[in-house]
């Protein structure tokens, strides 16, 4: 009996740590919120950048899984923040796995207006929209 509950507290522990690798090498994470439009399907909005939480997180529109297999690894000018003059998004990984979902991974380099300039990798998860289901009308 004893044998079982360590059993399942280890596989538990182990899927945790393993869930997140991802989120640990990354400068910057987010989430990834399904769109309707044909060419940009996920809205990334990325919250955090180097540990600390954006006061307004950075958007970025995402070509869906036809636009990264046609780009994979390779650097895509995407519509960005409004007050961004530059603003480009590299999918590096995007994996549907059912124990955690939609992961996407990449770099993301963004020149502000203001000559600010956030750059670095980042990774984020599929979020849900309310109610379970999307649909696009």
């Amino acid at each position: 009996m004893l044998g079982r509950s360590i059993v399942r507290v280890s596989a538990i522990t182990c899927m945790l740590m393993l869930g997140s690798v991802y989120a640990f090498g990354s400068d910057a994470t987010g989430a990834l919120h399904p769109t309707c439009d044909l060419v940009y399907q996920y809205l990334l909005d990325i919250t955090t950048f180097q540990g600390r939480r954006l006061q307004e997180p950075i958007r970025f529109n995402v070509l869906g899984e036809n636009g990264f297999q046609l780009y994979a690894n390779q650097w895509v000018d995407s519509p960005g923040p409004k007050d961004a003059t530059f603003s480009r998004i590299q999918i590096v990984h995007l994996s549907h796995r059912w124990w955690r979902g939609t992961v996407m991974s990449g770099n993301f380099v963004v020149d502000f207006v203001d000559g600010r300039r956030l750059e670095g990798s980042f990774s984020a998860k599929y979020v849900k929209p309310p109610g379970g289901s999307f649909i696009c009308e």
